[in-house]
């Protein structure tokens, strides 16, 4: 089965190479050449090119032959037949295989080889230069012994119509065989297609009415409309648009019109003078078309990653906003309404300042911080002022080129749950598992903050339970424990929710009051009240009852914290020595 299939692609291959040169050699000798010179364009060459290209090596073969079958019956009908028309032929098909060869080594089968400027000066080296030079030696020596033409005036002409020939025959031969024109007009829109239609019809008509008159020289208009073909199609266009200008000027030259005739030194200069002129218009529509193409795929490419990147940011945990070195945002994406309660749009075009008005000016502060700093890149927390609720963590980094700023990134990330979790770790690092107040760290940490950041008075009361270790003794630990939270309970009741109670070891109990020593010590008589009057446990037969001794110290300026602590504890000792259950104020 694949060896049929290969079979049959040969026979199509040879029958398009065979036929395909007898038409196109034919209509070209008849319309651009006299029948004993070289014609002005030489475009059944390119056919066979492109077929060799397209084509496996095995088939190589089958093309060149019957590509020089096509080849001499189209030199016998146009020319007669003459042993020199067999070197013709011979000649021509040499410069294809030649020219294949090259384009395939460098190419490795691509057939995108006119996809960027410096394949398309590759491609012009290839077919433009190298396989007509070598054909142009061998076929003007054929035209000097054959037919007596001299080499030179022989070389120049074949040289530039073969050159001329492949350079604008092969990509349109290509693209004709692959099928690209074809596609290419299927995947545009209904407007696409007659804007498609208008250009290369104004074209035509253009650069047939430059062709058509004697009086003026325009050559420079066909270039003008050719360049605006190439900005608006690409390459498919220009390929087409450069073979309308070479028919139309190469039948136009031959018949002796065209602003090409107003040169006056002979048809052969004529001939040369258009060659350059053909050569001059594909060198330069060549790199445009290959830069467009070029800038088109990198259009789509770049369209293709951001449509990525937004599939991406709208699926990451993360918000981005992007600034220029002027400080305005020019990019918002991922779940900023989310994290900020702010549409992504509504950032866009703002100042660092209005997007800061938006969340927090905590991070205009953070920007600030990262833009003058000697860091590229900061990371902080904060809370979006639309949803206070939510803690987010905001990366500022820092965009330089070379020396100079040029932008900066802002990510934010959701970090409420890890907050959260720190916030529940650190209380239980600093609460007391049994009764629910401060520690012995936690509250040591309150007071030290209170000391350092505290601007009105503050008070510190110690307390003792009194003859703790008999109610153990009597009742057990499981009642004591119930007794140590009962006193816990009578004291955070009685203080207010500025204070802060804590359990510093056994029965020993602080607290740190926001007030002056006398506020703090009716407070504390209150509570040692309300803990003597009623049992602190009282089932059954059980009837725990407890008491507390209490010393208060207010601090004084120059004081530190153990010095507040010492104050506060021997009033403590002078309540104990005084027979406990009392409230006494360090002198």
């Amino acid at each position: 089965m694949v060896d049929a299939r290969t079979s049959e692609a040969g026979i199509r291959a040879g029958l398009a190479a065979g036929v395909g040169y007898c038409v196109l050699a034919t209509v070209t000798i008849e319309m651009t050449s006299s029948g004993h010179d070289h014609a002005t364009v030489w475009p059944a060459d390119a056919l066979i090119l492109a077929l060799l290209l397209k084509s496996p090596r095995s088939m190589w073969p089958t093309v060149l032959l019957c590509g020089w079958i096509g080849n001499l019956l189209a030199n016998m009908i146009g020319r007669g037949a003459s042993v020199g028309i067999v070197f013709y032929g011979a000649i021509n098909m040499a410069q294809a295989l030649f020219a294949a060869y090259l384009i395939e080594r460098k190419f490795a089968g691509r057939r995108d080889f006119l996809s960027d400027t410096k394949a398309s000066g590759e491609f012009l080296l290839y077919a433009g230069l190298l396989a007509p030079g070598m054909g142009a030696i061998a076929g003007s020596l054929v035209s000097l012994l054959a037919y007596g033409v001299p080499f030179e005036d022989s070389f120049l002409r074949w040289f530039a119509s073969n050159a001329i020939g492949l350079l604008i025959g092969t990509p349109v031969m290509l693209a004709l065989l692959d099928g690209s024109y074809r596609r290419c007009f299927g995947a545009k829109t209904g407007l696409e297609r007659a804007e498609t239609m208008a250009l290369m019809a104004a074209h035509a008509l253009l650069t047939i009415a430059v062709f058509s008159q004697t009086r003026y020289p325009l050559l420079f208009l066909p270039l003008s409309s050719l360049l605006l073909v190439a900005f608006r199609l690409g390459r498919l266009g220009t390929f087409a648009g450069v073979a309308i200008v070479a028919w139309a000027g190469a039948i136009a030259t031959y018949f002796g019109v065209g602003p090409i005739a107003l040169i006056t030194d002979g048809p052969v200069f004529q001939s040369l003078y258009f060659q350059i002129y053909i050569a001059v218009i594909l060198c330069t529509a060549l790199p445009v078309a290959a830069t467009v193409a070029s800038r088109a795929d990198a259009l789509a490419e770049l369209a293709e990653h951001r449509k990525a990147l937004q599939q991406i940011l709208a699926n990451a945990p993360e918000g981005i906003l992007s600034f220029d070195e002027t400080g305005t945002c020019r990019w918002a994406d991922g779940r900023l309404k989310e994290f900020t309660g702010v549409e992504p749009e509504a950032f866009v075009g703002s100042t660092l300042d209005e997007v800061a008005s938006l969340t927090s000016q905590a991070l205009l502060q953070f920007a600030d911080a990262a833009a003058h700093g000697t860091h590229d890149a900061i990371t902080c927390d904060f809370s979006p002022d639309r949803m206070p609720e939510r803690t987010l963590e905001a990366s500022v980094g820092i965009v330089s080129q070379g020396d100079r700023r040029s932008g900066m990134v802002i990510t934010l990330r959701d970090i409420s749950i890890r907050k959260s979790r720190e916030v529940a770790i650190s209380i239980m690092a600093e609460t007391d598992d049994l009764t629910g107040v401060l520690n012995r760290k936690g509250f040591r940490h309150r007071i030290t903050t209170a000391i350092e950041h505290g601007h009105g008075p503050l008070t510190l009361a110690l307390i003792d339970v009194d003859r703790f270790k008999t109610i153990n003794d009597t009742f057990g630990h499981a009642v004591g424990d119930r007794v140590l939270e009962a006193v816990a309970e009578r004291l955070q009741a009685g203080t207010r929710t500025t204070d802060f109670v804590g359990r510093l070891g056994g029965d020993e109990f602080a607290i740190l009051f926001g007030c002056d020593v006398d506020t703090a010590r009716i407070a504390c008589e209150r509570i040692a009240a309300a803990l003597r009057g009623v049992p602190m446990v009282n089932e059954g037969a059980i009837k725990a009852r407890a008491s507390i001794s209490c010393g208060v110290a207010q601090l004084q300026p120059g004081m530190t914290r153990s010095h507040l602590f010492d104050a506060a504890d021997n009033a403590l000792y002078e309540v104990k020595r005084a027979g406990r259950d009392g409230v006494r104020v360090a002198a």
